[in-house]
């Protein structure tokens, strides 16, 4: 148990540094647009991943906050989540989360369809706001 422990601090510890020391420039390229979709807002961050039980797998990599959706594009993996898209009218709700059991980094997105997301950003409140005021509209 406390090898798992340790693990799951290395693991953040690890996506903190990362993200610390990664290029701080965004790729706006990186995104596939719709006509008419825009970026508003870019943000790196983490998309958490709910494996088996309480085990999740951290994602790292870019946001983009469009007027339409949520986007999220990893850089460490290659899997069917590196790339995450959630229409801002798909969503049913939006809550505060945490990494671990004690960052107060992440919001859980819950789609109408039941599925949940998990991500992690600093300054969490201000793309929170900006989501709710998407969903709004």
């Amino acid at each position: 148990m406390e090898f798992f422990g340790k693990l799951i601090g290395f693991a953040i510890l690890g996506g903190i540094a990362y993200l610390c020391f990664k290029n701080k420039g965004f790729h706006p390229d990186l995104f596939e647009l719709d006509d008419g979709e825009e970026i508003k807002e870019m943000v790196k961050g983490d998309y958490w991943k709910k494996e088996f039980l309480w085990q999740e797998s951290q994602n790292t990599g870019e946001f983009a906050f469009t007027n339409k959706r949520i986007l999220f594009k990893g850089t460490l993996l290659v899997s069917a989540d590196k790339y995450v898209s959630i229409p801002y009218t798909d969503i049913a709700n939006i809550k505060k989360s945490f990494v671990g059991l004690m960052f107060p980094v992440a919001f859980t997105i819950t789609t109408k369809d039941e599925k949940k997301y998990k991500f992690a950003v600093m300054k969490r409140d201000k793309y929170i706001d900006l989501i709710n005021s998407y969903i709004e509209k």
